[in-house]
């Protein structure tokens, strides 16, 4: 059992990262056992009590909200860093677990687990624009590059679900998979898209338009969550049963190294420079920052019990 009290109190005392740590950018991440989102800037650490478990987050590319999922119970907050606001989103679905925004910033795509929905939201707003049931339930989501359409990886039907004609929405195709899809993210060219596929040692990478199959590649023991540098030209598979990451040459489509990262990492972002990744390692309970170009950890952040989700602005 956790002791999130003294883990708590170990936040306070742990010295601040210096000035560098991160740069110009802002570090978001939701940290389950705590309730909470924190933010990480430069020299500074803040958090925002939310209750629940916050799961999955994304935020717009002015840094000004963040979306955050709860599954259980079924919460979705709209969070303003600037004034520490906190809305409940006018949800419709159950178990909202996956969330992605389209690249303009305009709209945001929640997944429903529990009954297999799909709702679309104005980002400005925070009002509902449509909803979709699937053939599955959808655990994760990511929107191309073009905003045009989403790939969603069902779980427990074992296949990806392409959506399209965003911002009408409408069932385009649906792949079988074996493995079981988790994670997902597009190359910046739109192109490729790369699927973690969990109860296999495997990354999965298609072509997106066709849904033609372009390669299967070994990953891990339980490749998990996954981010392409903003370039394009690697891909980062998070292994949470051998803590480390797979780092994949993105267009020869071939593993280069494995970085150790520490215990159950989870999600990683890039910085849009592309010269600092953030890990997410739930056994640390923080998150760790480490040089693209090197692979070296710079840093090691405490942000409390459970972390899981992150976004770079």
């Amino acid at each position: 059992m956790r002791r999130w009290p003294v883990l708590l109190a170990l936040l306070v005392v742990v010295p601040l990262p210096p000035p560098s740590w991160g740069s110009e950018a802002t570090v978001f991440v939701t940290v389950e056992g705590a309730g909470a989102l924190a933010i990480i800037r430069a020299g500074s650490r803040d958090k925002i009590t939310l209750g629940g478990h916050p799961h999955n987050l994304v935020v717009s590319p002015d840094g000004r909200r963040a979306w955050v999922t709860n599954s259980f119970p079924s919460r979705v907050w709209v969070v303003e860093p600037s004034s520490r606001k906190v809305t409940r989103l006018p949800i419709r679905g159950k178990g909202p677990h996956g969330l992605a925004m389209t690249p303009d910033g305009a709209r945001v795509l929640v997944a429903f687990e529990e009954d297999g929905l799909l709702e679309l939201f104005a980002a400005a707003a925070l009002t509902p624009l449509a909803k979709l049931s699937l053939p599955d339930r959808p655990h994760n989501v990511a929107v191309s590059p073009d905003g045009r359409s989403a790939w969603l990886t069902s779980l427990n039907g074992n296949r990806l679900v392409m959506v399209g004609e965003l911002p009408e929405m409408k069932v385009v195709r649906t792949i079988g998979v074996q493995g079981t899809p988790h994670d997902l993210a597009f190359t910046p060219d739109g192109r490729e898209l790369w699927v973690t596929l969990w109860r296999s040692n495997e990354v999965l990478v298609l072509e997106p338009l066709g849904g033609k199959m372009l390669g299967r590649l070994v990953a891990g023991l339980t490749p998990h969550h996954l981010a392409v540098t903003p370039n394009g030209g690697q891909v980062w598979v998070t292994d949470y049963a051998s803590g480390d990451i797979a780092v994949f040459d993105a267009k020869a489509r071939r593993l280069v190294k494995r970085l150790p990262v520490g215990p159950g990492p989870h999600h990683v972002a890039f910085s849009k420079d592309g010269r600092l990744a953030y890990v997410v390692s739930e056994g640390e309970d923080g998150v760790i920052e480490v040089e693209v170009a090197s692979g070296r950890s710079r840093a090691r952040i405490p942000v409390g019990p459970g972390p899981h989700g992150v976004s770079i602005r």
